[in-house]
């Protein structure tokens, strides 16, 4: 499948362009940016595709079957309706959109285009995220009873969009990620969530640096997810507690290659096989592109992006009004 890329940022030179050219399936046709310069720079360092100023010239290359928009979340929303309207598939950097409104619009679009939508949540195939959903299937640790995610980090954000009210934060630049892989082990629907999400350290900023979540699933279960971006060393994990055990991924980065099980019987690392760098997308990708050819749902499918969003939402919504808010669960 031959993918255009919409913004030509630090995560498409990292991952989304070196996986599609990695790729003995993918290929990379097309990017590009609003400076002409740097979009050729970009399009010769990534094998010489084709380069354009403007996602309306990208989208009306016949040659582009599918697109990467990996632009901030305020242009998400404008930028999948215009592909789906070129009958283009997307892959979408999370988050998914500014809200849960958005990613529902975004969803409705692509159905009613007939492309494939898919929302980058590439932890969904990190090898160490499928092995604890494998062990959770295979019953080592029971009925599972709480699922947590937290993410440590500190030094802020790079880019001044970061820190702009409505798309940036650590909600929706850091803890989404961790949201997504606390529903994905969790596998029910989020019904409720209590949160708080504040600015605790960087008193000049104008978006929280912290957040912390208690989430009630429809099964009963429960969840928790902490962001802190006021504490370092970097440290990025994820428990699930089950009757009988727990499984423990001490790592949800794209190099780790344990998990530990934990039973009466005692502690276990099993291993896995790490992605390797900077390939760690190329599964994502190859997955949308062989979902839209057999006209399934990719892994990392649109709903799931509208999920987190509306957990986002309903937290931030908690956080304001100190009281339990129900998510607005997603309804075909």
């Amino acid at each position: 499948m031959r993918f255009g890329i919409i913004g030509c940022g630090s995560i498409a030179a990292n991952s989304f362009a070196p996986s599609l050219v990695h790729s003995d399936k993918l290929d990379l046709v097309a990017v590009c940016r609003r400076d002409a310069e740097k979009a050729q720079a970009f399009a010769t360092r990534f094998g010489g595709c084709a380069h354009y100023t403007s996602a309306a010239e990208l989208l009306a290359d016949d040659r582009v079957e599918a697109v990467v928009i990996s632009t901030p979340s305020d242009t998400h929303c404008s930028y999948t309706l215009a592909a789906a309207a070129a009958g283009k598939h997307v892959l979408c950097e999370k988050p998914m959109a500014r809200d849960r409104h958005e990613a529902r619009r975004m969803i409705e679009a692509c159905r009613a285009a007939g492309v494939t939508l898919g929302v980058a949540y590439r932890r969904r195939l990190f090898p160490q995220v499928v092995e604890a959903k494998r062990q959770i299937a295979a019953g080592v640790i029971g009925p599972t009873v709480c699922t947590r995610s937290h993410y440590s980090g500190g030094g802020g954000f790079g880019n001044a969009w970061q820190r702009q009210p409505g798309i940036g934060g650590a909600l929706m630049e850091m803890a989404v990620h961790r949201i997504e892989v606390l529903l994905n082990l969790a596998d029910t629907e989020p019904v409720e969530v209590c949160g708080l999400v504040d600015t605790v350290h960087y008193k000049d900023w104008e978006v929280d640096d912290s957040d912390a979540l208690l989430l009630r699933f429809a099964d009963g279960t429960i969840g928790v997810h902490s962001t802190i971006l006021t504490s370092k060393p970097r440290r990025d994990t994820a428990q699930v507690d089950g009757t009988d055990g727990r499984i423990v991924i001490d790592g949800l980065e794209f190099g780790g290659t344990s998990i530990e099980v934990e039973t009466e019987a005692g502690r276990q690392q099993v291993a896995v096989t790490p992605l390797a760098a900077p390939y760690f997308d190329q599964p994502m990708l190859e997955d949308l592109a062989a979902a839209a050819v057999e006209g399934r749902e990719p892994v990392c499918d649109g709903v799931t992006g509208y999920r987190v969003q509306a957990v986002a939402d309903a937290a931030v919504e908690s956080s304001v009004g100190g009281r339990r808010i129900a998510v607005e669960v997603w309804n075909d």
